[in-house]
């Protein structure tokens, strides 16, 4: 009889909808793992009324600033738009060849189930490439969704707690001196109204080295001194330093006030930067490599980091991160996407942010601005320090149709 009841169970477990298989799995009797049934974060039958079937997806390149979109077009002429990130190149065989079958012939109000199915099936290509092909490939159907059902994305995630985004300029330099620094940062928070900032230590992936001697030393407090004790001041060590040497350099950005650092340590050690959070009181970010969600799980049972950062794009998409921010909040830990742009290229970071309740600090604002030299609407740009929900329905961005006439496709 028990082993009856047993089979019965797993053969049930088994006829649960595949979009359970997004949630990492939690910790049942005895603190053994498993499965984890919990419902995906949104229910797109509630807002589609339809089906939603793919037709076309396309990697698209724009103007001589070679600007990339993912573009993609239902069987019943829905269109959904997504600005991309500059690694489109190097995985659009990932996109082709796998995202889109593994999207092609259903309906994609499924969206949560079919990534599920798309992951068992090719499970043997995760990490950042593959789950940036399907993130791009899952955030223009975000927005042809919400096009669909005449709604703001934010409003299918749940409900909108802020319009107005604070946000911080982020600096991707290395290259400066401090007064180089400084006098940039100066000019974009004029520019922006900003109350923060990100700046750059250590010398990226360096083991221990910074991008020349004594530049991170000198840089944080020649920050401090030019913007005084209310400006908020984060720093972002891309992986630079082995325990010990974060731990020295914690220290002092403590001195200093700064808020947060950003990956003090290689991203794939995660116990090394466990410790680092472990002996600072300064807050540990990072996590914008991190797609697995088992390691999003790991991160905060194990209080590794004090604030996750997943990258929308990186981790698979909106309804991971969903996930990942549900996660951390249930744990009352804090989330602040990875989202280094600016203008239109935010726009998915603006819904996201409106309703996270567990939503950190300021957020990520590209201090050196790219060009954006294509036919778009909104302009979105900061007043005051703080960035609009925009309005319409998706994610709420409008481009020229002629743009995809003369685009070169990947």
């Amino acid at each position: 009889m028990n082993r009856r009841m047993m089979l019965c169970g797993l053969a049930a477990a088994c006829a649960a909808p595949a979009a359970a298989e997004l949630w990492p799995a939690r910790r049942g009797k005895r603190g053994l793992f498993q499965f984890d049934d919990t419902a995906v974060p949104v229910d797109f039958h509630r807002f589609v009324g339809r089906p939603v079937r793919l037709k076309t997806a396309e990697i698209l390149v724009v103007g001589a600033r070679k600007h990339e979109f993912v573009r993609v077009t239902s069987t019943d002429g829905d269109e959904g738009i997504v600005k991309a990130n500059s690694r489109m190149a190097e995985v659009a065989s990932l996109f082709h060849q796998i995202a889109v079958p593994g999207f092609a012939n259903a309906d994609l109000r499924d969206l949560s189930v079919l990534i599920a199915r798309l992951y068992r099936a090719q499970y043997k290509f995760a990490g950042l490439a593959f789950w940036t092909a399907i993130g791009h490939l899952e955030l223009a159907v975000w927005d042809m969704l919400g096009k669909v059902a005449q709604r703001r994305c934010v409003e299918m995630m749940g409900p909108v707690l802020r319009t107005s985004i604070p946000i911080y300029v982020s600096s991707l330099n290395r290259r400066t001196t401090p007064y180089e620094e400084v006098d940039a940062l100066r000019r974009a928070v004029a520019e922006t109204g900003a109350k923060g900032c990100k700046v750059k230590v250590g010398g990226r992936q360096s083991r221990n080295e910074d991008a020349y001697p004594g530049r991170s030393a000198a840089l944080i407090p020649a920050v401090r001194k030019a913007f005084g004790d209310d400006f908020t001041i984060y720093a972002d060590a891309n992986g630079s330093y082995d325990a010990p040497a974060a731990i020295e350099l914690c220290r002092m950005l403590e001195d200093y006030g700064v808020d947060l650092l950003e990956e003090p340590c290689p991203h794939e050690d995660a116990e090394m930067t466990r410790q680092v959070a472990a002996r600072t009181k300064l807050k540990i970010a990072g996590g914008e490599q991190d797609g697995a969600m088992e390691r999003w799980r790991w991160y905060i049972e194990n209080r590794a980091l004090d604030v996750l950062q997943p990258d929308f794009m990186y981790n698979g998409g909106m309804l991971r991160t969903l996930i990942v921010q549900r996660l951390a909040a249930a744990a009352n830990m804090p989330i602040a996407p990875h989202y280094p742009r600016n203008g239109i290229e935010t726009i998915e970071l603006l819904h996201f942010a409106a309703q996270a309740v567990n939503l950190y600090g300021l957020q990520e604002y590209r201090m050196s601005p790219r060009v954006l030299d294509f036919d778009h609407a909104p302009v979105i740009s900061p007043v005051n320090g703080a960035l609009a929900l925009p309005e319409g329905p998706g994610f709420g961005a409008r481009y020229d149709p002629k743009l995809w006439e003369t685009a070169t496709r990947l």
